[in-house]
């Protein structure tokens, strides 16, 4: 099958591998585990009983999940630049999310638009899509390197 600009289709199917099973593995777990933090714990009728401090800790443990599971799923040392780019996304905002909870927790309770910019940065941070985003990427470099 052949497009108008002599692109093979079939070619192309044939060249692209699947996802190895460790990639998938670690993407249920995190789809689960982030399903379970929505469904019990945020979206929880009883959400405004659980004591702040808590909260905070299930939060931080959460984002700590993930940062493994996508370590040691994603097999990023095989390029040294993905790696590096895992590590800095999640530690610095993993420092960020702390700094502000210790101050939260200790100092004062932080204002609703920090908080807002906090969750959002926490919902990056555990959503499955960055986990996706770089085991596609992961693996497309991998393609390159071994074709070339």
């Amino acid at each position: 099958m052949y497009f108008i600009y002599g692109f093979d289709l079939l070619k192309l199917t044939k060249k692209t591998t699947i996802m190895p099973r460790k990639f998938w593995i670690g993407l249920i777990v995190l789809f689960l585990l982030y399903s379970a933090y929505y469904i019990f714990f945020f979206e929880s009728p009883n959400f405004e009983l659980i004591p702040r401090k808590l909260r905070h800790l299930i939060k931080f443990s959460m984002l700590i999940t993930v940062y493994l599971i996508g370590l040691r799923q994603l097999h990023l040392e095989q390029i040294k630049w993905m790696q590096t780019i895992w590590h800095l996304v999640h530690i610095s905002g993993i420092l960020i999310i702390t700094s502000f909870g210790a101050f939260d927790w200790l100092v004062h309770p932080l204002a609703l638009n920090i908080r807002v910019i906090l969750f959002d940065l926490n919902e990056f941070l555990i959503a499955p899509t960055l986990y996706v985003s770089m085991g596609l990427l992961h693996r497309f470099l991998l393609e390159e390197k071994k074709e070339g």
